[in-house]
């Protein structure tokens, strides 16, 4: 008796949405990175994040001054 391999198409490739995008990211995150995102990419609520982060970068950086 003869066995019988049957192979299976390959399926398709899932299709991101138009809305959803794919980065490379450095290895650890820092604030300067998550600002270049928003600030090219946009976020939602823009005008009151993106102060925010600006705000918690300028704090990061004038404590890394201090050390």
């Amino acid at each position: 008796m003869e066995k019988v391999i049957e192979f299976k198409k390959p399926q398709k490739r899932k299709v991101l949405k138009e809305d959803s995008f794919v980065a490379r990211l450095p290895y650890p995150l820092t604030i300067h990175t998550i600002v270049d995102i928003v600030e090219r990419m946009g976020v939602e609520h823009e005008g009151t994040v993106l102060p925010g982060l600006k705000y918690i970068e300028r704090q990061i950086v004038k404590k890394e001054r201090e050390e």
